[in-house]
């Protein structure tokens, strides 16, 4: 089969014909200073090879550009985080009655003053324990070619993100050139939040643990101080059983001095972790301060004491003095029996909560090994950088038909020639 002959000044030609055609009708500006769309196709139609040609290539080179470039993978899981729980102290208060309307509600979030709860989780996750944890079991120090951990740090906290969804629940997408290491650092931080949770909640407890244990002990010698100066007495005075009203007045003082020591032992308590001006201690105080004055106006006899109640009870000063002593030597035996039974209980609710590991954190949706690349988008990229080169293949064909279109003026040819022979006269000089 016979080839048929190239002819190569045929595109040459064409934009020749294309262009004298487009002059005729005045494609650079008309009288109104406007462009006919038609004498545009002509032009692009008349170069369409270079425009093909020019996109294309444009094409291959973005195309070899993102081979070359590493990609990246994203692997994501979900987590549900802890909710809030009532802490044992607060549980044991219940015990006491009218003192427990006395700690208020709200969790941890409220009292660190955080609108979501989720914030708190999230910190964590983001904290330099957790993510030094991570550079270390994956050695990102040498993944990243860093030589110091901050800037490792840096690197993993911009690959790394933490968001809280509407759901309560809180994801954590992880990007790294390797997907198996993307997806083993994405459940790392969920290992990570566990241990930090468990290592803070022991230390919470221990603290409490210690703090109550001392208490028991100076508790016990306090009880039985007040057991040997009940013998003594009863050996001063004989058995004396105090009936009516006396052992009611005894009870009601017992019971008021028993409230006002296990709120000054929860007080101090909130003290070893929370200022002056939280809400629990602020109430706590006013709480012992009303105690106080009631209990000032059972042992002192005013008279708006007996007016409390229906059954008026007989303050302290009308008790008779043979069975005064041996009374508040059985009242303060009762009460320091009252105040160790609640220190003992405490003290084994915090050695429970010491016990514990912390709590626990329910994964939704583990991280897997992800199967597409997130980076680059090679399909895209190289379609956009097709457009984009015939855009600017288009506007450089227009752009030189409306310069040659310009040259025909004899007037604009001749300043054209007179610019360039300026040009060349200051080249020369220099």
């Amino acid at each position: 089969m016979a080839m048929m002959p190239t002819d190569t000044n045929a595109e040459p030609v064409a934009t020749e014909r294309a262009e004298s055609v487009a002059a005729s009708r005045g494609i650079a500006a008309g009288p109104d200073d406007s462009v006919d769309l038609l004498d545009l196709a002509l032009v692009l139609g008349a170069r369409r090879r270079f425009i093909l040609l020019f996109s294309f290539v444009a094409a291959l080179l973005t195309a070899i550009v993102v081979l070359v470039i590493p990609v990246t993978f994203t692997a994501t899981t979900t987590m549900l985080p802890p909710q809030q729980q009532e802490s044992s102290g607060m549980a044991m208060l219940g015990q006491l009655g009218g003192l427990a309307s006395l700690a208020g509600g709200g969790g941890a979030a409220s009292a660190l003053g955080l609108k979501n709860p989720d914030d708190l989780y999230i910190g964590l996750l983001q904290s330099e324990n957790v993510m030094d944890g991570i550079i270390r079991r994956f050695d990102l120090m040498r993944v990243y070619k860093t030589k110091r951990l901050s800037d490792a740090r840096k690197a993993l906290k911009s690959n790394t993100k933490v968001l809280s969804e509407k759901s309560s629940l809180i994801s954590i997408a992880v990007e790294d050139h390797d997907a198996q290491r993307a997806a083993a650092m994405a459940n790392a931080y969920v290992d990570g939040l566990h241990d930090l949770m468990s290592h803070l909640a022991v230390t919470s407890a221990a603290q409490r643990r210690m703090f109550f244990e001392q208490q028991v002990t100076q508790e016990k010698n306090k009880l039985t101080d007040a057991e040997v100066a009940l013998e003594e007495t009863e050996k001063k005075t004989g058995i004396i059983q105090p009936q009516g009203q006396a052992q009611a007045v005894i009870a009601t003082i017992m019971q008021l001095r028993a409230q006002i020591s296990a709120s000054e032992v929860e007080l101090g308590a909130l003290r070893t972790s929370a200022t002056d001006q939280n809400p629990e201690v602020i109430t706590l105080q006013s709480q012992l301060a009303a105690l106080r004055a009631q209990l000032t106006d059972f042992e002192k006899g005013h008279p708006e004491s007996a007016a409390m109640d229906e059954n008026v009870l007989t303050p302290t000063s009308q008790v008779p003095a043979a069975s005064l002593e041996y009374l508040r030597r059985m009242r303060d035996v009762r009460y320091q029996e009252t105040l160790f039974e609640f220190m003992t209980r405490q003290y084994e609710m915090a050695k429970v909560d010491e016990a514990k590991q912390g709590q626990m954190i329910q994964v939704v949706d583990p991280a897997l090994v992800p199967e597409r690349r997130s980076w680059p988008p090679r399909t895209l990229l190289t379609l956009l950088a097709f457009i984009l080169g015939a855009m600017f293949s288009s506007f450089w064909v227009i752009l030189q038909s409306a310069y040659r279109h310009t040259m025909q003026d004899p007037e604009t040819a001749m300043k054209m020639h007179q610019l360039r022979q300026m040009l060349r006269m200051r080249r020369n000089r220099i």
